[in-house]
Formats: C-alpha cells, structure tokens, sequence
C-alpha cells in the first residue's frame, strides 16, 4: 500500500472504529523481524508496548533506506506499519526532510491515538531520523 492508498482507504472508512481494524490488519500483514534482530539495541525506547525499528541501505544508486519494524500486537505493528509509509523508498537525507505530519495530520491519526500510543509513535519517529541520520554518514 502506498500513501495515496492509505489517504484513500481512510477516507473510504466511516470511523476509528473501522480504521483501527484496516491498521490492524496492515500489522498482521508485516512481516515479522528474526529473532536474532528483536535486541535491546533495535528496541523503540519510550514505547509501552515492545516494538523494534532496523534500518539498512539498498544497493540502488543513490541508496534508498529500508526500515523494518516488528511489535508485540497487531495494533503497533500496524500503526508502525502505517507510521513508516512516507519513508519508503527515500534516501537519508530525504527521509531526514519528510514531514510526516503533513500525511497524519489530516488524518487525524493524532487525535485518535491515547497519549501513550502518540508517545510511542513520537518515539518511532525519533528512531527513524536517528536511523536516517546514521545512515547518511555512510551513503
């Protein structure tokens, strides 16, 4: 699924109730990280419920960077899943200048989230330009 996808689906869904379900359904479709990549290290910190974030250039000239995420529940992965939409296929540096505010905020994905799910997405977030960040060093 890509962003005008996703911005399409929502609009199509008449309530949370729905969206939630379609966002589910995105993280029992993720493909799950090996065991071997579930570290403390690869570990989204400031997020209740267990959740991972890796990273690795392909080979594409200019590199593009490829995240993969995992989580204890469907829902995280999900919204993971959801979350990392506006970075796929980017390099570092456009990564580093992706707003993804501008695809959640008419959304409404913000409001609709408990305050610890928005923290924990505001930490992936903060993992994601870590991640960017470390990985332009090396493009």
């Amino acid at each position: 699924m890509n962003v005008q996808e996703l911005m399409e689906a929502f609009q199509m869904l008449p309530d949370w109730e729905d969206r939630y379900k379609m966002i589910e359904d995105l993280g029992r479709h993720m493909p799950n990280l090996p065991d071997d990549q579930l570290t403390e290290e690869t570990r989204i910190k400031d997020c209740n419920t267990q959740a991972w974030l890796i990273a690795h250039l392909n080979d594409e000239d200019p590199p593009k960077l490829v995240f993969q995420a995992d989580a204890e529940t469907s829902l995280v992965r999900g919204l993971m899943a959801l979350m990392l939409l506006p970075f796929r296929d980017k390099t570092p540096e456009e990564v580093l200048a992706t707003d993804p505010e501008e695809l959640f905020g008419p959304l409404g994905l913000e409001s609709a989230l408990s305050p610890t799910r928005r923290a924990g997405m505001e930490a992936l977030m903060f993992r994601v330009r870590e991640l960017a960040i470390e990985h332009a060093a090396t493009a």
